[in-house]
């Protein structure tokens, strides 16, 4: 009898060992899973949502099983998956995927990561269950967009619920029925609205978390017993359909368990949107031409592909700190007035800022379909400035940093790892952790992991 969809994506998840990696899949993963901690841990400590959900999970649970990640506690792991992934989400310093359109990371480790502590697994088995995790997401969210995002769903949240429940599933060592049961108890769960990129953004990052949550509940409800939906991908009603209506069920099974995606994932070194980093890129690269100053500025006209208009055109000034990383104008003109785009410069120093605010007045948008390929595999952007003395510099960004084939430096990721985690660990606690993860492989009970990270 001929398999479903979803029976083959089962079939790969419970059949997946660690000796299927080859040596780059393996780095990827654990690039993966330290990229996750920093920005999880920076989340964590600035941004207020964090805050409020922890107070409300510390007043209802009681258990001491997975780690608040930036936090001296251990809640129930399906607790830890939803403040974990909510803080990795905060500061839209996450990793993605480009033609996924959305984030994998923020859903598939916390979910992983909080059942690996659980049930003490192992470094290998957190991998392989990454590994898996970033393979639905990606797969199922080439297949489905750009419909899914045309549709006004937010990826992270969507492809994410189902991704998060796949890792789990591979921490709990499923079987290929207890694994359909799983996928189609998330796939009923799935959720997150793109209205939160426009107003209530202080709330996005709750997509994510929801979805670590929804997977791991969904794995631990089939575990014990409950039985979902069946062919939750391809039958009527059920996820393709609703999600996408048009979609192409051959790129998620196309290779399936012989080509692994994580690689393709980009890593961000600016905390906006991923839509707004080549024109950030481009701005950074004029503005440390030094052939001149702000002052001399008379107009900037900024050219890109319209789903990254769609995100992050505004016409007024951010008001609080979560509007920065949606606001293309206000990035553009931060970099070209701090000549920088950290962690620190998304703030509401910067949205009062002189230069900033007088630049912001000054910036026009052009829409360009041109500027995104999916078959050249590229999506840009360009920023001309207009001097007062009519002089037009200008620069484009077809791909920026971070895309696996513009990557960044391992001395970049590492230090956007310590500038996550500044004046909260020592020099040498934050070595020990970079080096426990690079020995993953090593770990006999992923606890040593998470008692490095939780020891003050």
């Amino acid at each position: 009898m001929t398999s479903s969809v979803t029976e083959k994506v089962a079939d790969f998840i419970a059949n997946l060992e660690y000796s299927d990696f080859t040596t780059d899949i393996i780095d990827a993963a654990k690039e993966s899973l330290l990229d996750f901690l920093g920005v999880a841990i920076a989340g964590y400590r600035k941004e207020r949502l964090n805050k409020l959900l922890m107070d409300y999970v510390l007043k209802i649970d009681g258990q001491e099983e997975s780690t608040i990640l930036g936090k001296d506690k251990k809640v129930s792991a399906i607790h830890a998956a939803l403040i974990n992934g909510t803080s990795g989400h905060c500061l839209d310093l996450d990793d993605g995927h480009r033609q996924a359109l959305g984030h994998p990371g923020v859903c598939v480790v916390p979910a992983a990561l909080a059942l690996a502590e659980s049930f003490g697994s192992s470094g290998k088995q957190l991998l392989a269950a990454i590994i898996a995790g970033y393979e639905i997401f990606i797969r199922i969210g080439k297949s489905m967009n750009p419909a899914i995002f045309a549709r006004g769903f937010h990826t992270t949240g969507v492809c994410g619920t189902l991704a998060a429940a796949a890792s789990a599933a591979k921490i709990l060592a499923m079987d290929q029925a207890r694994i359909c049961d799983t996928l189609g108890i998330a796939a009923t769960q799935s959720a997150g609205l793109l209205i939160v990129i426009h107003s209530g953004q202080m709330m996005k990052p709750i997509n994510a978390g929801k979805a670590a949550y929804n997977g791991v509940l969904s794995a631990i409800l089939s575990q014990a017993g409950a039985n979902g939906p069946q062919n939750i991908l391809e039958d009527k009603d059920g996820f393709g359909q609703a999600f996408a209506g048009n979609w192409e069920p051959a790129v998620i099974l196309d290779d399936l368990g012989q080509r692994f995606s994580i690689t393709e994932s980009y890593r961000k070194l600016y905390p906006a949107c991923r839509h707004s980093h080549a024109a950030i890129d481009a701005a950074l690269s004029l503005i440390k031409t030094g052939k001149f100053t702000v002052e001399q500025i008379a107009k900037i006209k900024v050219t890109t592909y319209p789903a990254a208009l769609k995100l992050t055109q505004k016409t007024q000034m951010p008001e609080d700190e979560p509007g920065t990383r949606f606001n293309l104008a206000f990035a553009v003109c931060l970099a070209l007035a701090k000549g920088q785009a950290g962690l620190s410069d998304f703030s509401m120093e910067s949205i009062k800022n002189r230069h900033i605010r007088q630049l912001f007045e000054k910036v026009q948008f052009i829409s360009d379909p041109s500027f995104e390929s999916r078959e050249d595999n590229f999506r840009g952007a360009q920023v001309e400035i207009f001097l007062s003395d009519n002089t037009v510099v200008k620069q484009k960004v077809l791909l920026p940093k971070g895309e696996p084939e513009n990557p960044a430096a391992p001395e970049e990721l590492e230090d956007k790892f310590k500038s996550c985690i500044v004046n909260f660990w020592t020099e040498q606690k934050t070595e020990a952790v970079m080096q426990a993860v690079r020995n993953l492989e090593q770990i006999e009970n992923i606890a040593e992991l998470t008692q490095l990270i939780r020891a003050n």
